[in-house]
């Protein structure tokens, strides 16, 4: 998943020269060239530095890629969607991809913790 990610430009940019729309890379609307020109790669190299944010960017990214794909009505990228969030709840990737702990960051935030201030 991480290396498809960072691929993306590549594939868009392959994709686009061809002519050609697969798992909409190729499409020529702006916003589908920023998701998969710059969006994609940003979360492929946050899951492949192991950023604290990377398993919370790769589910909205994902979830995303659901919703534009039910708009193309494309089943082979909601599939790939699907599998790769399914991917994401496996023990291993657990163990990459730590949730974020919200008590960390509302700390960082200045947010009292309810428990200690009871």
């Amino acid at each position: 998943m991480t290396g498809a990610l960072l691929a993306s430009p590549l594939i868009h940019l392959f994709a686009l020269a061809g002519g050609s729309v697969w798992l909409n890379f190729g499409s020529r609307r702006v916003w589908d060239n920023i998701v998969y020109l710059a969006i994609a790669p940003l979360v492929g190299y946050f899951l492949a530095a192991r950023h604290p944010r990377a398993r919370f960017s790769a589910y909205v990214f994902l979830s995303c890629e659901l919703i534009r794909a039910h708009r193309i009505d494309s089943w082979p990228l909601a599939a790939l969607s699907v599998l790769a969030i399914l991917y994401l709840q496996t023990p291993g990737a657990r163990r990459i991809h730590p949730r974020v702990k919200s008590r960390e960051v509302l700390s960082r935030l200045g947010v009292p913790d309810r428990k200690t201030s009871e």
